[in-house]
């Protein structure tokens, strides 16, 4: 625990790398159901939420305060 505390933006910046990659993911799979014609928009919401709080945990890893 005391590292986590000393450490934030490290840990914060990890969760965010892991998130954004999981949206990157899930949008690639939204796509390929989207090109056959599937329902996709479900999935392509989950991968845009994903995506943008992965950015948002990485940038205000660094915010300096």
């Amino acid at each position: 625990m005391n590292f986590i505390k000393k450490n934030k933006w490290f840990v914060l910046s990890i969760l965010g790398i892991l998130i954004f990659s999981s949206g990157l993911c899930i949008f690639g799979e939204a796509l390929t159901l989207k090109n056959r014609g599937e329902a996709w928009f479900l999935l392509g919401t989950i991968a845009l939420i994903l995506i943008n709080s992965g950015i948002c945990l990485m940038i205000g890893a660094n915010l300096k305060k």
